[in-house]
């Protein structure tokens, strides 16, 4: 229907996607109030937890197990301090052994840049030794931090444990949380201003849908005639189609109604029609519009029909397939005789681990096998000499101009 009426469809299109944009935005407001009052008790008992916890460096957690490593063996840091000091400082010391090497090489041209190493190291020593010694002073039992830090690593691993593979993704969910609780909290605010937008949008999808559907509605008898004056040439020659745009919303309710016979009631097509008469309504369909789907397949489109209507057929199939790649299943011979590829399809019955299956096969025809199958189609005996001169026949005048 839109294409044989180039009906716009965008604006439709357009309100359409933003109403379903809008809904879900209201949606994932909470629109169960018991739902949402929940969900805001949730999120501001895990918002204090973390705040509650103070909760700003992501690697504190690094700190800490540093810190708790000195405050856990601080005795045993300080006796380490003080054995490295007065393994430097002591009397026969690294220092002294220093001194030493430097007496033994100086004023010994040589050994001039070497002798300048050396005293750079004492002086580097020396100074490491003062840094030792500090650092060991600062070791301090204290039992009371230790807990605290003990402590305060526990917290933390319990906030990760809910929010969090690290204090990065704890802190990013906390932002996450304060975020969606805020929405929720300005509730009211949000709706009312998504639900002016709704009004306002509805209200451009009503006139885009009016609009299309009055284009449909122009365009359907039209249609329907165009339809129904194909099918004549297709073995329906008493067959009406109409086109039928109804419904509450009338740009999208489009029915193809099928009077078969004289007499009979228009009904849905797709209620009343036979495989074969669906096959050539859709055959009549592709015929009267000039786009589409780039490739067709039509079953049982000559179902029931031979003769001058199995001619008719040919010719319309041969037509459609200057605009589309074509792939019908058929079993008259003037249908296939049109085709540019013939392909024969046949089953057999084959015995495979003591059990029979049914094996179907497709196989090109080309050259002279056209002729034995087009004979086969028409009398069953690829042999027959009638049979044969009917199939170049066929064959020879498939260049039927549509």
């Amino acid at each position: 229907m839109d294409e044989f009426a180039h009906t716009d469809l965008q604006p439709l299109r357009e309100a359409r996607a933003r109403l379903t944009e809008i809904d879900a935005s209201l949606a994932a407001l909470g629109g169960d109030t018991r739902v949402r009052a929940r969900e805001i008790d949730l999120l501001r008992f895990q918002v204090e937890e973390i705040l509650g916890a103070g909760v700003s460096d992501p690697a504190e957690e690094t700190s800490l197990e540093i810190e708790e490593d000195v405050l856990a063996d601080a005795t045993a840091h300080r006796h380490a301090a003080q054995a490295s000091v007065e393994a430097i400082n002591e009397d026969g010391g690294a220092l002294d052994l220093l001194g030493s090497a430097i007496a033994a090489l100086q004023h010994r041209a040589p050994f001039e840049a070497e002798v300048m190493r050396l005293r750079d190291l004492i002086a580097e020593i020396a100074d490491a030794s003062g840094r030792i010694r500090h650092i060991g002073e600062a070791c301090e039992d204290d039992p009371e931090r230790l807990s605290e830090v003990r402590e305060r690593r526990q917290s933390l691993r319990e906030l990760r444990r809910k929010y969090g593979e690290s204090l990065t993704d704890v802190l990013a969910y906390l932002d996450e949380s304060q975020t969606r609780l805020e929405e929720l909290e300005s509730f009211e605010v949000r709706v009312e201003a998504l639900e002016k937008q709704r009004l306002t949008v509805a209200r451009n999808e009503r006139s885009a849908a009016k609009a299309v559907a009055k284009v449909r509605q122009a365009a359907a008898p039209a249609l329907g005639k165009a339809i129904t004056s194909h099918l004549g040439g297709l073995a329906m020659e008493r067959a009406v189609v109409e086109i039928v745009v109804t419904g509450d919303d009338p740009a999208d309710e489009v029915l193809m109604m099928l009077t078969a016979n004289p007499g009979t009631p228009p009904a849905p097509l797709s209620k009343i029609a036979s495989g074969g008469e669906l096959a050539r309504t859709m055959l009549a369909i592709r015929l009267v519009l000039t786009q589409g789907p780039p490739v067709l397949v039509f079953d049982e489109v000559d179902a029931g029909i031979g003769g001058a209507a199995a001619n008719s057929m040919a010719a319309s199939l041969a037509r459609l397939a200057k605009m589309h790649q074509i792939f019908v299943v058929t079993h008259l011979a003037q249908v296939a005789a049109v085709a540019d590829q013939q392909v024969a399809v046949s089953k057999e019955v084959v015995t495979r681990s003591g059990q029979e299956v049914t094996i179907a096969s497709a196989s090109p025809v080309a050259g002279s096998h056209r002729v034995d199958e087009i004979a086969r189609m028409l009398s069953g005996r690829p042999d027959s000499a009638a049979a044969r001169r009917h199939a170049k026949e066929l064959l020879e005048s498939s260049s039927i101009t549509p």
